[in-house]
This record gives C-alpha cells, sequence and structure tokens, in this order.
C-alpha cells in the first residue's frame, strides 16, 4: 500500500472488503447440472482478471488523451458550472469538494484522518464518508461547508465498514461493515440522534432502497440454499419471502416507479435475467451465459445489463436492453463491456471497454486482482480503458477519451459499479459530463472532467476518486 492509496488502517480486512459482493474467498455454486458451473467453484478474482488482458500501451504509460489537458477558461466543453458539486479523495487521502470547473474548493477533511468513496446526500448538502484516523474506521456525515461539521454515525477499530449508501429520503445512511466471519448491513440515522442498528448479515450482499426508504430489496449470498432475494424493513423487524431462486448476479433493482424489477435467477439449468412487475409477478426474461450486472434506467422502466455472449464466470460483455412494458431486448454496444452508467436524464448511457488494442504482459491484471483485494500497483497503473457515450434512442456511439484509471477506480470501484452506481455518480445532474479519476502523462493521479460534447478531458484536481453531487 502506498500513500496515494486510500485504504482502511488494517491491511488484513482488505481481502474482507473487497470479496463484499463476489462471494468471499470462494463461494460454492451449488447447481446441479448446470453444464458450465457444475460443482464449480467461483472465485472472486475470476470474475474481472481477464477483462483488460488484451490491452494496448501507448508510449508505455502514456495517456492516449493531450499529454497535457486544458485546464481554467480554455478548455472546450466544461459544463455549466451551477451543475452540482465533485467531491475528491485526494491522493494523500484528504477530502474536498469543488465546482466542476476546479473553482469555490471546500476542505472538509480533518488532519490525520483518511477518506474513502464519499456519497453524496441527494440534496447535495452533506457528503457520507468512510473516516480512519489510524486507531479506528468510522463512518461520517460532513456538511458540504467552507466549516463542516462531522456527525459519527458508527466506529469500529474491529469491524471497520466499508460501503454506504444514503436513503433516498437523506434520513438514514446504510453501510457494510465486517462482522466477524461474514459482514453485516448496518442503518444510521444520518443527524446521529439514534445509534446505528445491525438489520442483516451474509455475503456476498448488495441492495437498493425502495423509494419511500421504507424497505430494502436485498441480494445476499451466491447460489444455494441460503441466499436470499427478498425485501427487508428498514427498522429489520420483518423479512419478505424469496422473490425467486437467485442466479448469479450482483446487485438487484428497482425501477424509478416502483413498477417493476430486476433480478436474474435459477431457471432449470440455466440462468435468466428476470424483469417482474411488482403486482402481477408477470416476468421477462432473457437467458444469460455467465454473471450479470444490470441498472435501471433513471427516467423510464428500461433495464440495461452486461453479460457474457458465451458461457464464462463473468459480467463482462455486450450492453443489452430490456423494455419492461413489451420485454423486447436489444443489443446496445457490442464487445466488452467492464462497466456502464445511465447519464440522469436517461438518454445516454458511459460504458468503459478494454482498450482496443494489442495485449502487453505488462497490462495484464494479475491473479489477486480482486480476490486478494489489491493489484500491483505498477501493473494495474499501465490498464488503459475506452470510455464511451451511447444514444439509447439510436444505438449510435462516440469514443470521448481512453484513459488510465487511477488504482482504488479500478480494483475497488469498477468490479461492483452496479452496486456504486445506486449510491455514487460519476454524470454531471445536467447529463453533459463525467467525472473521472485518471493517471496523467507524468503518472500523477488527476481528476478530470469529460464533456458528452467531446473535446480534451480537463483537469480540475489532484485526487484519486471523485463523484458528482445528485443535484
Amino acid at each position: 500500500m502506498t500513500e496515494k492509496q486510500v485504504d482502511s488502517p488494517q491491511k488484513s480486512d482488505t481481502g474482507r472488503r473487497n470479496l463484499w459482493l463476489l462471494g468471499g474467498g470462494l463461494v460454492l455454486l451449488a447447481v446441479v447440472s448446470v453444464c458450465f458451473l457444475t460443482s464449480a467453484v467461483v472465485a472472486g478474482g475470476l470474475v474481472l482478471r481477464r477483462i483488460v488482458a488484451n490491452v494496448q500501451i501507448t508510449d508505455r504509460g502514456r495517456l492516449e488523451i493531450p499529454a497535457t489537458p486544458l485546464s481554467g477558461e480554455d478548455a472546450p466543453g466544461v459544463p455549466d458550472t451551477g451543475s452540482g458539486r465533485i467531491a475528491v479523495v485526494t491522493p494523500d487521502g484528504g477530502l474536498v469538494t469543488l465546482r466542476p470547473d476546479g473553482n469555490d474548493l471546500r476542505d472538509l477533511g480533518s488532519p490525520g484522518v483518511r477518506y474513502q468513496f464519499p456519497a453524496w446526500s441527494s440534496s447535495g448538502a452533506q457528503v457520507a464518508v468512510i473516516a480512519s484516523d489510524g486507531t479506528q474506521t468510522a463512518v461520517q456525515v460532513l456538511d458540504d461547508s467552507a466549516t463542516p461539521d462531522a456527525t459519527e454515525l458508527y466506529a469500529s477499530a474491529i469491524n471497520p465498514p466499508f460501503y454506504l449508501y444514503w436513503s433516498p429520503d437523506d434520513r438514514q445512511v446504510s453501510f457494510l461493515a465486517n462482522d466477524r466471519n461474514t459482514i453485516a448491513l448496518w442503518l444510521a440515522a444520518a443527524d446521529g440522534q439514534a445509534p446505528a442498528r445491525k438489520i442483516a448479515a451474509g455475503q456476498p450482499f448488495y441492495w437498493e432502497w425502495t423509494a419511500d426508504s421504507r424497505q430494502l430489496l436485498v441480494h445476499i449470498g451466491g447460489l444455494g440454499a441460503e441466499s436470499r432475494l427478498a425485501f427487508i424493513d428498514a427498522d429489520g423487524n420483518a423479512v419478505g419471502d424469496n422473490l425467486a431462486t437467485p442466479g448469479l448476479f450482483q446487485a438487484p433493482g428497482i425501477a424509478p416507479d416502483g413498477r417493476y424489477l430486476a433480478f436474474s435467477q435459477v431457471a432449470g439449468e440455466q440462468f435468466e435475467v428476470a424483469v417482474q412487475e411488482t403486482r402481477s409477478g408477470a416476468q421477462s426474461t432473457t437467458r444469460q451465459l455467465g454473471l450479470a450486472a444490470m441498472s435501471w434506467s433513471p427516467a423510464g422502466n428500461q433495464l440495461a445489463f452486461i453479460s457474457p455472449a458465451r458461457q464464462r464466470l463473468t459480467h463482462v460483455g455486450p450492453l443489452q436492453i430490456i423494455d419492461a412494458a413489451t420485454g423486447a431486448t436489444r443489443t446496445l454496444a457490442d464487445g466488452q463491456v467492464i462497466a456502464f452508467f445511465w447519464s440522469p436524464d436517461g438518454k445516454s448511457i458511459a460504458t468503459l471497454t478494454e482498450n482496443s488494442g494489442h495485449s502487453t504482459p505488462g497490462a495484464a491484471l494479475p491473479r489477486e486482482f480482486t480476490s486478494a483485494g489489491r493489484a500491483n500497483s505498477q501493473q494495474t497503473s499501465e490498464v488503459l480503458l475506452d470510455l464511451a457515450i451511447v444514444d439509447v434512442a439510436s444505438g449510435q456511439s462516440r469514443t470521448l477519451a481512453s484513459f488510465r484509471p487511477t488504482d482504488p477506480f479500478l480494483s475497488q470501484f469498477l468490479p461492483y459499479f452496479d452496486q456504486y452506481a445506486l449510491s455514487h455518480r460519476i454524470w454531471s445532474p445536467a447529463s453533459d459530463a463525467l467525472v473521472l479519476p485518471m493517471v496523467d502523462d507524468r503518472g500523477q493521479p488527476g481528476i478530470f472532467v469529460v464533456s458528452q460534447e467531446g473535446g480534451a478531458p480537463r483537469r480540475i484536481a489532484d485526487g484519486v476518486v471523485a463523484f458528482w453531487s445528485w443535484q
């Protein structure tokens, strides 16, 4: 671990943290007669190890965006400076927020504290964040102001938290923390007026809040009798029946109007992506050949998902869309899509794919990519990703940039992008730009704003991860 990596103080916890979604060190796939999964064991490292096995390094480690990206008022395509704010974790673990033009910087951090993956409240007034002072790790809520107040919701030296997600009404912060040999879901009042409550446990663990903040749709466990796909009340007092026998997927989804649910289910000797109408229980299904990662449009009842085109233990593959009303499925992007992100207006989807070049031994992800929780920094620094924008209506795609991602973004965020997309946003509220952490041509991590209209990515700050406010 280097000084520029943001991590918890306990190195031994890193492996647990990065297995929270993909199923721990080894997950037994207890589905009999599934052709490519019979008696198989899914290791976390299998899932994304081959994402970037064939990438191209141009001038070894150099970005394919301009060597010196424009900054300040000279940069083309700068989004409206009133379009929200951006929270940044700095290379030394600090926490700042600023406008998308790089101005009005506010330092929210405290001396001696390192921060991870800040999440904005829906109002944009506060930021929830994982904070570590070297002795314990805490969940804090900070006001986004020149003189921020910090409210501590949870702290532990033994069971550190590692992921958090606001409730839609901003009254609660849900988060995951280590819990002996598993992980636990906790809820805490955002104002700190009541102690945090543990409401469920298991691994892996994914969930989405209902729009009224009263329930959570959870996916707990891998395959087998102990897996759960059900609603639980936010008070922890009621757990619903399983909606289906969970298949190979990560985060479940709830359509914006609450009419449809999305998940993967076991269907005989295969798996399928299912869109289910909540009142009638009627389903539209699409067969999947590997894992699936899915996300609803923020603006309508369209479900986007990726899954391999052939039988592989990964979710990397073509990007497809299911129309929930008709059940029709169409392919938006062929190829190996690693992750995707809906624009807030639902008109575009940003995709990340492996750079379309020749394989380079130094760019291959190491065996420990997910299973050990930390890729070798030299190897990950040579990975190149292509950012493209796909128009949902026409299917037309435009590549905006090729870049080297920072290590936290590559190894902690991207493998679980479908869960993070529910809690952390990289799109601007106006759907006109994205914020991404990139390693520049000098090997330094920076935060870049990329306009959907094109032009050079614009560096606005030094940093390793960054997220845009919801408004």
